[in-house]
């Protein structure tokens, strides 16, 4: 099965792409209309269905452009001189693409010269209503050069971008290549074969995209003239609105059975590949996006041009509400007059929009066995994007780290002073939008915060910040504030590459035996404040071991005294969270999964963590480790919470396995490689305290 989804949309999306080349340009929208304000928030507050969730359209561009370049916007301009210099390139930053519309040749710009750069919404509807020139934006991301030189392409910089049109060439290959791959599990692909499998599964997806809209605009492409007389006469009868013309056209099929076999017909070929092809917009069947929302509340699939055709190809029931959204939709993509197309388009939002908002609303109570009630806060989400409160959040953590690292210039000081209290103030200031990003998605979602790989990074280091802020606040020493610092830089950073690298939606649905808001609200924070709490132990012992590699502190001192403290005082708080969380864990599981332990590889993650706090205080308390002993069994604890937190999602394996991710093994590997530098570091700081002790303990020499 897997292996079916992964070459047939391929096959279809290859086919598709022949199709589009040899159309010829027809008439689009001006640019300048796809980018009025206006136009550009209808769009963008416009309900969907995609994944199972409703969610606005703006959420599904932010995501593939993301997915395809890493960024959720591309910067263009009609000249292609301006960008591109030395630091442009040494930032990795593209330069701005020449538009020119293929339908005039001419700049897509009024004025020469200027460069803009598209949102991922304007980008997504270029793709949708002006297609012939966005197949010339490079908006394919290849990270090694040699993926297109195995294609017969010519290569470009290492790392660079490409266009639909650079790729077309290369499609038979890039065929072959899917076809191979897809005999390969992801896990065991090299880094080479993941680069050919993502650039494939790209270029797919960005066909559909491409022809989206192609139902009503060109639905029979140049094969039009191949259609029945009585079939031609209907088309022209229904002025090139495919939504009067598909009831008879199902009539037709009906008598005329032979007609009904898409490969061995040339005009059903071609509706039945571009209808399939602007239905996906998603290279997995499950996650089909869907625009027209039923008024009957009971039904909680929602539809799309493709469902439609589809169905009344196959002979399945199409309601006349189908066949109004349908055509209502389709004359969006035949509009050219600037004017028109914004009248239609309000009409379009505004009646999905209001369909969409009756779903959502509460219904009488005895009603409420029987009909489903959708969340919809596609307003909130448009403005949780806008925000950005995680990029700010870092923003802030950055700004307060280098006030911190300022301070160190003279400490005792006023500079010393007034840097740690900004520092603090934007801590604080970085605290609060990371804290409000994560109460907006709850909110969103209808769910306490953490329900995946990306949910956890946020939720720990929102709680890694506190913890560090908190600490500052009872010690007063400058250390905790160093760890918030440490912890809020990196982990919101980590945040913001693991969204990039993943390139999906993080506000996932979830799966039917996780929507237990009880279980998800007590043993998951839970068992991430218990991380939350070991990483930032870890962090005070990796903090130790630097000042005392630069002399700042010496073993057995004031200082090393200070963070030893608050390290154990961390360790402890760990081990009560993550021995709780567990136990809770084990709860949800047996209520769950029918069982309360089942050695799955978080499980023992999660056990492994509460038996090193374990084995950390039960050394400290009884003598066996001193205070860089202490802190090397810290650096431990450190590891094994990253192993459990991100290391067994990688295994593939268990019930937990919900965050794989290609190429994460590489990062966790660096980590526990300059974890491993640090308590080799450690290890010989305990070996030279320990000799010093003995020499201190010795009696004199009697002379």
């Amino acid at each position: 099965m897997k292996l079916f989804r992964f070459l047939i949309p391929t096959l279809l999306l290859t086919v598709s792409s022949v199709l589009l080349a040899q159309d010829k340009a027809k008439p689009e929208i001006n640019l300048d209309v796809l980018r009025d304000p206006e136009v550009v928030a209808m769009f963008r507050t416009l309900p969907v269905q995609e994944s199972g969730r409703i969610k606005p359209l703006d959420t599904v561009a932010r995501i593939m452009l993301l997915r395809f370049s890493g960024k959720q916007s591309i910067a263009v301009t009609d000249t292609g001189s301006i960008g591109g210099g030395f630091f442009s390139k040494l930032l990795g930053i593209p330069a701005p693409q020449p538009l020119t519309d293929p339908t005039t040749s001419k700049p897509a710009l009024d004025a020469k010269g200027d460069s803009i750069k598209l949102s991922a919404i304007e980008w997504l509807t270029v793709c949708w209503f002006k297609p012939q020139l966005a197949k010339d934006l490079r908006v394919l991301v290849v990270d090694n050069s040699d993926t297109v030189i195995a294609l017969g392409l010519a290569g470009k910089e290492k790392r660079d971008r490409y266009s639909f049109n650079e790729m077309v060439p290369a499609q038979n290959a890039i065929l072959k290549q899917m076809k191979e791959l897809g005999e390969i599990p992801a896990k065991d692909r090299s880094p080479e074969q993941r680069a050919m499998a993502k650039l494939g599964s790209d270029f797919g997806l960005l066909a559909m995209i491409l022809s989206h809209m192609d139902f009503a605009r060109a639905p029979f492409g140049d094969q039009e003239k191949t259609l029945p007389a009585e079939l031609a006469t209907d088309w022209q009868k229904s002025d090139g609105k495919l939504a009067l013309f598909l009831p008879k056209l199902v009539a037709h099929l009906k008598t005329h059975p032979e007609a009904g076999a898409p490969m061995g017909n040339p005009w059903l070929g071609v509706l039945w590949f571009r209808t399939r092809m602007g239905a996906g917009m998603s290279d997995n069947p499950e996650t089909l996006l869907s625009i027209f929302p039923p008024v009957d509340r009971n039904v909680e699939i929602w539809h799309g041009p493709g469902s439609i055709i589809q169905s009344a190809l196959q002979g399945e029931e199409v309601t006349a509400e189908d066949y109004d959204n349908l055509s209502r939709y389709g004359e969006l993509a035949v509009t050219t007059d600037g004017a028109a197309f914004k009248t239609k388009l309000s009409a379009v939002h505004n009646h999905f929009t209001n369909i969409a908002a009756a779903r959502a609303k509460p219904v009488l109570e005895a009603e409420t066995s029987t009909v489903r009630v959708e969340s919809n806060h596609v307003t909130l989400e448009v403005s949780y994007h806008k925000s950005d409160y995680f990029y700010y959040a870092l923003v802030y953590f950055i700004f307060g780290l280098l006030a911190l690292a300022l301070s160190w210039v003279a400490p005792v000081s006023g500079w010393g002073k007034w840097c740690v209290r900004i520092c603090t103030l934007l801590m604080i200031i970085g605290e609060a939008y990371a804290v409000i990003g994560i109460v907006i998605r709850c909110i969103i979602m209808g769910r306490p915060p953490i329900t995946t790989l990306y949910e956890t990074i946020l939720f720990i280091t929102a709680t890694a910040v506190l913890f560090g802020l908190l600490a500052e606040w009872v010690t007063r020493k400058g250390l905790a504030l160093a760890v918030a610092c440490i912890a809020g830089t990196a982990g919101m950073y980590l945040s913001n590459r693991f969204m990039s690298f993943e390139a999906r939606d993080t506000m996932e649905q979830l799966q039917a035996v996780l929507i237990t808001n009880f279980w998800l609200s007590t043993h998951v924070p839970c068992i991430n404040l218990g991380y939350a709490a070991g990483m930032v132990a870890c962090i005070f012992s990796l903090i130790y071991f630097i000042q005392r590699l630069f002399g700042i502190a010496k073993a057995g001192d004031a200082i090393a005294r200070d963070v030893t403290r608050i390290a154990y005082g961390f360790v402890m708080a760990g081990l009560f969270l993550s021995l709780v969380g567990t136990v809770l864990g084990g709860i949800w599981a047996n209520y769950a999964w029918g069982r309360f332990w089942g050695w799955d590889p978080k499980e023992n993650g999660a056990l492994m963590i509460v038996l090193m706090n374990l084995v950390i205080l039960h050394a400290r308390l009884g003598g066996y480790v001193k205070e860089a002993g202490f802190h090397c069994c810290c650096v431990v604890l450190g590891m094994i919470t990253v192993f459990s937190w991100f290391g067994t999602n990688q295994l593939g394996v268990g019930l937990h396995s919900y965050g794989f991710t290609d190429g994460v093994w590489k990062w966790l590997y660096i980590f526990w490689s300059s974890m491993l530098v640090f308590l080799i570091f450690g290890v010989i700081l305990s070996c030279i305290d320990r000799s010093a002790r003995r020499n201190k303990a010795r009696p004199p020499a009697i002379s």
